[in-house]
């Protein structure tokens, strides 16, 4: 019965905010989730009751960024084990008007403080790193925003307060990390307050967590970098063998920069810049741009191979060049030259399989963090990634804040060169909000969690809209692919949604040397996309059975 409930739950909010959208519809198409398709605005996002807030935001007269900060924070509270006030993130910004593309960098960084360890825990206090997300979401709004902190905080803080029904999805979040919370009281008496992991359909409170935001929406981000949540953070640190201190949460910046930028098919791509993914999905649609890929089908191993290779070249730079810009030279221009790409391209073979291109195990990778998408009246557009690192990010709450923090740490372990661990810097990772643009006009805001599965995922959906002329439902709906290690045939794995691909294309892939792993069905791994296009003056929005995603627009 809790699991009908929360389905329930949804699902009606899903029928009355469509009901009372006005001119939101819902398009016939053969997918899971049918395209929502509005003319005013539109929220995408990984949980239905964020993207209502975000709804409620613009329909209030806010913006894309009021929507987007406000979605932000809600999802936050909802999406608990993805975010919030203890994690970190990066904003891409349109503004029609001033015809203008920015990027706001709020990725954690590491303490001030020096330490001897080697590696950094996936759980426990010396993985926390410092957060970003309050500095981060207040410095867009401040900057293009149009309304208050206070305005765009209190229904993430109702939400937080009152309580919510607890989703499938979450629910098994909780079960999944409840054995690494078990250390951590204050944690556990957030997802288990009884003893046992809440369930779908109880109700999750966090009346902390809601003190907490009001207290930011009063005194604005010093209340978490300077004052009374400051003090707990550092206090709680200090107790459990953390690094972070007052002085590192009070020297935290966000940073505006300019984003990474390329063309694909005479596409403009803006993504985020330094330290984190955009580039390599630049260079790699570059890459891909070399080929013809529409001639070889969506469907097959051919096409399959090549994403492979691709990748592999992509994620070569990850590993070798990127770093915080603050600490070292990223040369982000000519990575995403197309000089650089046709270069590493030549080397391609399309009937067989490079060897040299092998890095991290992708089965270590955590497929955590979320994404929102958002369009306003006026045409602004903003993709905005955040997360905690891994699903619940260090399995550590501080007490008497309601908040969950990050474990961005772990990201600096087995890195080297531009890369590499060093007090303050902030730690490379592959999220990529992106916007495209076509002839000075914005046409989608796509963005996806996935750790390494984040480059991947967003290639295929913007080859499935560009090449192969997919609705934008259909494209996230479609089967994904990934694979960035090469290590040669009999040793190299591709993992796919197996089942729906054809039998043809898993034998193919097969007599070329890859051994195919398959998933049965679509995945969370693969991702959650969220995104929303611009056709014919309409908003078409897409969101991913494969997390809880929702899209409403008016």
């Amino acid at each position: 019965m809790k699991v009908k409930r929360s389905l329930i739950s949804i699902a009606l909010i899903a029928l009355l905010l469509v009901g009372s959208a006005g001119l939101a519809f819902a398009q016939k198409a053969a997918t899971i989730i049918p395209e929502v398709v509005s003319g005013t605005g539109m929220v995408a996002s990984a949980h239905p009751l964020s993207a209502k807030v975000g709804l409620d935001i613009l329909k209030a007269g806010g913006n894309a960024v009021d929507a987007a900060v406000a979605t932000a924070f809600a999802n936050g509270v909802v999406e608990p084990n993805a975010n919030g006030l203890g994690g970190e993130g990066y904003v891409v910004i349109y503004l029609k008007g001033e015809n203008k593309v920015t990027s706001i960098d709020y990725r954690s960084r590491a303490s001030f403080n020096t330490t001897t360890a080697k590696t950094w825990p996936a759980a426990g206090h010396l993985g926390v790193a410092v957060p970003g997300t309050v500095a981060g979401l207040a410095m867009a709004l401040e900057k293009y925003g149009t309304m208050s902190l206070a305005q765009v905080i209190e229904p993430a803080a109702q939400l937080a307060e009152e309580g919510f029904v607890i989703t499938e999805t979450l629910a098994g979040q909780i079960s999944d990390n409840f054995k690494r919370a078990m250390p951590n009281k204050y944690l556990m008496s957030l997802i288990a307050p009884d003893g046992l992991p809440l369930e779908a359909g109880d109700i999750y409170k966090n009346p902390d967590l809601a003190k907490s935001l009001r207290l930011i929406a009063k005194e604005g981000i010093d209340a978490f970098y300077k004052g009374d949540i400051a003090k707990a953070i550092a206090a709680d640190m200090k107790a459990n063998g953390g690094l972070i201190d007052e002085n590192d949460l009070a020297q935290y910046k966000a940073i505006e920069r300019e984003p990474a930028s390329g063309t694909y098919r005479g596409y403009d791509i803006v993504s985020a810049p330094a330290p984190v993914g955009g580039f390599l999905l630049i260079e790699s649609l570059n890459m891909i741009e070399n080929y013809d890929i529409r001639s070889f089908g969506f469907d097959s191993a051919k096409k399959l191979h090549l994403f492979a290779e691709v990748l592999a070249r992509a994620f070569d730079d990850y590993y070798d060049v990127l770093g915080d810009p603050d600490f070292v030279n990223v040369p982000m221009k000519a990575l995403t030259s197309k000089g650089y790409a046709d270069a590493k391209a030549a080397s391609i073979k399309l009937d067989s399989m490079t060897s040299v291109y092998e890095h991290v195990n992708p089965n270590s990778e955590h497929w955590s963090t979320t994404h929102m998408s958002v369009v306003d009246k006026d045409g602004n557009l903003v993709a905005l990634t955040q997360t905690l690192s891994s699903f619940y990010g260090a399995a550590v709450a501080v007490p008497g804040t309601g908040i969950i923090l990050n474990n961005e740490m772990g990201n600096f372990n087995g890195k080297k060169g531009t890369s590499a661990y060093l007090p303050g810097k902030r730690m490379n990772t592959t999220i990529a909000p992106t916007l495209i643009m076509k002839d000075g006009q914005a046409f989608a805001t796509l963005g996806t969690p996935g750790a390494m599965r984040i480059v991947p995922t967003l290639a295929q959906l913007i080859t499935n809209l560009l090449d192969f002329d997919m609705g934008l439902q259909q494209a996230i709906e479609a089967p994904r692919m990934y694979c960035t290690n090469l290590q040669g045939p009999g040793k190299t794995t591709i993992e796919l949604e197996g089942t729906l691909f054809s039998a043809k294309t898993l034998a193919d892939l097969t007599t070329m040397g890859y051994k195919v792993k398959s998933y049965d069905k679509r995945d969370l791994y693969f991702g959650g996309v969220q995104g929303i296009i611009i056709k014919d003056g309409m908003l078409h929005g897409g969101a991913d059975p494969r997390r809880d995603g929702a899209v409403f627009g008016y």
